[in-house]
């Protein structure tokens, strides 16, 4: 499995943004795979467990071909029966420490934090990456806390796991997140709402990798 580390660009498939645009899930991870995205987490807030799994099992299964990481938003339960790679977990979902005594091993349990000392929380119960947001207003996640560049600095520095930006990100505002070290980032609307998906994100990701530290 590709490790997380050497990850830069992770890629939320939001059901209804994707309905709303009139694309099809599988078709854009497909596009977006060769367009260098290589890790994908399926969302869809608010549905039942059937109809999550049910949009689950072909995003996994697509997933396994490409040898893309896929994971699937909140749901420990569903992420299992989709023999996904593993889960992301909100700070009001299943405790890590608990998740993770129920995971196989190697399976990956991401999760969003609020502040460092979440971060640092999260990491300690056995997170292999932390979401923080949201850094720029979005409209794919009405709930979403505001996040603060300053903030973000301070806990990437205080982690060691690899630590994703989220939240209104796009090519546009992208180089406040690179002056500041920030080289890993979660999208979503930014680049599935582009006309060509494989482009934005290979574009993307040339300026993530530009400016990577070694």
């Amino acid at each position: 499995m590709i490790s997380l580390h050497n990850i830069n660009l992770y890629i939320i498939l939001d059901i209804p943004l994707l309905e709303n645009l009139g694309k099809n899930s599988v078709d854009v991870m497909e596009q977006l795979f060769y367009g260098g995205a290589k890790i994908f987490q399926l969302r869809h807030k608010g549905v039942f467990e059937k109809e999550l799994y049910d949009e689950a099992m072909p995003l996994s299964a697509t997933a396994k071909k490409l040898g893309a990481i896929f994971i699937v938003n909140d749901s420990l339960s569903v992420a299992l029966a989709a023999n996904a790679d593993g889960v992301h977990l909100g700070e009001d979902d299943l405790p890590i420490a608990a998740a993770r005594k129920i995971a196989p091993k190697n399976f990956i349990i991401g999760a969003s934090v609020s502040s460092v000392k979440s971060a640092m929380n999260a990491a300690q119960n056995g997170a292999d990456y932390i979401g923080y947001g949201a850094i720029f207003q979005t409209n794919t996640k009405v709930d979403a806390a505001n996040g603060k560049i300053d903030e973000l600095q301070k806990i990437m520095q205080a982690v060691k796991i690899p630590v994703f930006a989220i939240g209104g990100i796009n090519k546009d505002n992208i180089f406040n997140l690179i002056e500041i070290g920030c080289n890993r980032v979660c999208i979503a609307s930014g680049i599935l709402t582009q006309n060509n998906v494989k482009y934005a994100a290979n574009e993307i990701l040339k300026y993530l990798k530009d400016n990577r530290e070694e």
